[in-house]
């Protein structure tokens, strides 16, 4: 990392280690999620482990956010801004059993997966402090959001659409279908749950905005090569001035040299 990158982590205190700790939290998160829905015959079991794990990390998104409401200078704009990021932090999974709310297994799924999107915050700053240039942080942050959308929106639909679609047998059957969805190509498998569609729409979506972005960061690229490119070949060449000049010094410099030898 460039000097510049430790300084920016430096200047960012006790904020940029929260949210390191928030990204690490996820990627735990993520990680409890997944083994619960491979291993287990049962999509939707939860075990205990899995449970208190999403709580302890749902409490620690919340004084995250609650830490930065204290530290910030603008509380007004902050409770506007991330009061929404904060309601999907809350321990759904915990909180309403409690309160005597029992949700249908499948939705009770989907709900862990709300406090992921407090990683995007997150995510977005902390990929900042590791890239040189700016159009680099917005392609990495991208392909990041990019990937753990299809990851994700392939769980789900395995999670939807196993031992009910005949298209789905293994994981790698959603996962596949999760591709061609965000490619926008389409697949021949067809959701035929209700979240199974709804995640048809999701990741389709996402893959209509994150994908033109690459396209925009790559013509950049290949802008650039080209004005740089021919920046050099004209610095080489020079202009018709120049090689005027330059030919007509070389002819007075030949007939300097004849006269001298003669």
């Amino acid at each position: 990392m460039s000097k510049g990158t430790w300084e920016r982590i430096k200047d960012q205190g006790v904020k940029g280690l929260l949210r390191l700790i928030v990204l690490i939290c996820s990627l735990v998160l993520i990680g409890v999620i997944s083994y619960d829905t491979f291993v287990y015959n049962n999509p939707f079991y939860q075990s205990e482990f899995a449970e208190k794990v999403q709580f302890w990390v749902c409490i620690f998104f919340m004084v995250d956010l609650a830490l930065e409401f204290i530290l910030s200078k603008r509380k007004a704009r902050y409770i506007t801004t991330y009061l929404l990021l904060f309601i999907a932090c809350i321990p759904y999974g915990t909180l309403l059993p409690k309160l005597g709310i029992t949700l249908p297994r499948d939705i009770g799924y989907f709900v862990s997966f709300m406090p992921l999107i407090r990683s995007c915050y997150a995510l977005a700053i902390v990929v900042g402090w590791f890239a040189i240039q700016t159009s680099s942080k917005m392609f990495v942050t991208y392909a990041i959001i990019l990937f753990s959308g299809i990851y994700l929106g392939s769980l789900g639909f395995y999670v939807c659409e196993t031992n009910v679609n005949p298209g789905v047998r293994t994981y790698w059957d959603a996962l596949w279908w999760s591709v061609m969805e965000a490619i926008t190509i389409g697949c021949n498998i067809e959701a035929v749950t209700t979240g199974g569609k709804v995640l048809s729409v999701i990741v389709g979506v996402l893959g209509l905005l994150i994908i033109p972005m690459f396209t925009v960061y790559v013509n950049n690229i290949v802008s650039v090569f080209h004005t740089v490119t021919s920046a050099a070949a004209q610095a080489a060449a020079g202009s018709p001035e120049e090689r005027a000049t330059a030919n007509e010094n070389n002819k007075k410099d030949k007939d300097q040299n004849n006269s001298s030898n003669g």
